[in-house]
């Protein structure tokens, strides 16, 4: 009980401090005759109900909760009792500074609205004090006219260094509103933001992550918070990584560089991330690399599976015809340039039309199907195996020794048709006529390789299912079956 006491009068006294000095300041005065007649109980009275009407708690019980009305209330009653203060001791508008105090008081405390209602109040108490000292009801150490125009000059002084104040405090109102709008929308897109926001030093530590990290990539901003970044990229993006944050480090702030690269998020999956990042080591307010990352692995796996559509027969997930053109012309190129010879094998179906005819295009299809099995499963990574249209394929095999390594792959794909006894649970015959072509390093072109492999394959065909010719001058035949 006895702390909450002090407490409270520790509270009424701080907020009523100010008139209780100006009661001290009047206690000096009279001391040295300079304070007015009158008793000193009359100039206690005033600064007493200033000092009870300072207190926050008597204000909001006389005005409400209204706070226009408590401001003026507060304010002018606040002028009006130092004022009688001034005029009871008999110094009156020579006081009237401390109306600029009071408004700077309140200024701090209400803001720009506060200019205003000081101007009012200061004007109407100096002119009902001069009022009352010109009816001769208060004591003027300052007599005649001059007593008049000095609180005329003090009236209009203050009014207008009030209304001064106040519109400068108006503009730093609003421009601490701006800020702090401004500031409010960026903290909200940062937080709430999909994107993920990193400032790195030039060494390529993180040194700020934005919170979208932990949404984004699963990460805690304190976890990802003194690492390098380019530790959480791909091995094989590593050089992409690598060559973005040079060209960072060689430009300035006006230059925006960007890099799609996967980075690893917290559960060990692989993230295909978009990068646009700033050097902003040189700005005075940043000193960091600025990036902004965004998750684009949706993307990009539609625009793969776009990329494989175009390229790739829909059935069979074979190469198509476009790519096969497009590889053996880079195969040549290679070929050329190491000195090693590409092989093109053109392979076409014995017995298809019929299967398609007797049983249908479904089990055709599976058919077909069948056929790229066998092809995917006798390739290497480095070939080409690709469905030209219908029934016809095509496999460009890469740096063959001779004619007779193509030989033997056209011989296991022959064998590997010929193999499938059944399909779709129906048992048919069905073979395959294979034509080879050899290009040697500056030989030939893509073109006229495939043309003399598709001339090939037609030889094949005409002695009959399971062979295979290679195209030369003296044809070579090999009919195993």
């Amino acid at each position: 009980m006895g702390n909450s006491s002090v407490a409270k009068a520790a509270r009424f006294a701080r907020n009523g401090v100010e008139p209780l000095l100006v009661l001290a300041a009047v206690v000096v005065l009279r001391r040295f005759g300079l304070g007015g007649d009158v008793p000193l109980w009359a100039v206690a009275l005033p600064l007493a109900g200033t000092t009870v009407w300072m207190q926050p708690q008597v204000q909001l019980r006389v005005a409400g909760g209204d706070t226009g009305r408590r401001l003026w209330l507060r304010i002018p009653v606040h002028i009006l009792a130092t004022t009688a203060t001034m005029y009871i001791i008999g110094w009156g508008a020579l006081l009237a500074v401390a109306h600029l105090h009071i408004l700077t008081v309140h200024l701090r405390q209400s803001g720009s609205r506060a200019w205003k209602p000081a101007a009012l109040a200061s004007v109407t108490a100096l002119a009902a004090g001069q009022l009352l000292v010109a009816l001769g009801v208060l004591p003027s150490y300052v007599g005649g006219y001059s007593s008049h125009g000095l609180a005329l000059l003090m009236a209009i002084g203050t009014a207008t260094t009030a209304r001064t104040l106040g519109r400068f405090v108006a503009e730093r109102e609003q421009a601490e509103a701006a800020s702090r709008l401004s500031e409010d929308r960026v903290r909200a897109l940062v937080r709430d933001g999909s994107e993920v926001i990193t400032m790195s030093d030039a060494a390529g530590d993180m040194t700020w992550v934005s919170p979208a990290a932990r949404t984004m990539m699963g990460y805690q901003p304190e976890e990802l918070r003194g690492r390098v970044m380019r530790g959480l990229f791909h091995p094989e993006d590593e050089m992409a990584s690598q060559e973005l944050f040079t060209r960072l480090l060689a430009s300035d702030s006006t230059v925006e560089h960007s890099a799609e690269v996967r980075v690893r998020h917290a559960n060990g999956s692989w993230h295909w991330h978009e990068i646009i990042a700033r050097n902003m080591l040189a700005h005075p307010a940043v000193h960091a690399i600025v990036s902004h990352q965004r998750d684009i692995t949706e993307r990009r796996e539609a625009q793969d599976r776009i990329a494989y559509a175009a390229s790739h027969d829909g059935l069979t997930g074979l190469a198509n015809g476009p790519t096969l053109h497009r590889d053996l012309e880079r195969a040549l190129a290679q070929g050329t340039r190491y000195q090693y010879p590409v092989a093109m094998i053109y392979c076409d179906l014995d017995g298809f039309k019929a299967v398609n005819d007797l049983y249908g295009h479904e089990v055709g299809d599976r058919l077909l199907q069948t056929v790229s099995h066998v092809l995917k499963r006798i390739t290497r990574d480095t070939d080409t195996a690709a469905r030209i249209g219908g029934d016809e394929f095509g496999v460009l095999l890469t740096r063959v020794r001779n004619a007779d390594e193509a030989l033997h792959v056209a011989r296991r794909i022959v064998e590997g048709v010929a193999s499938y006894g059944a399909v779709a649970g129906v048992r048919m015959s069905v073979g395959c006529s294979v034509g080879i072509a050899l290009a040697y390093p500056g030989g030939s072109d893509a073109v006229t390789i495939l043309r003399h492999a598709t001339t090939a394959m037609q030889r094949s065909k005409r002695r009959g299912r399971n062979g295979a010719t290679l195209y030369v001058e003296e044809e070579v035949s090999a009919p195993w079956m």
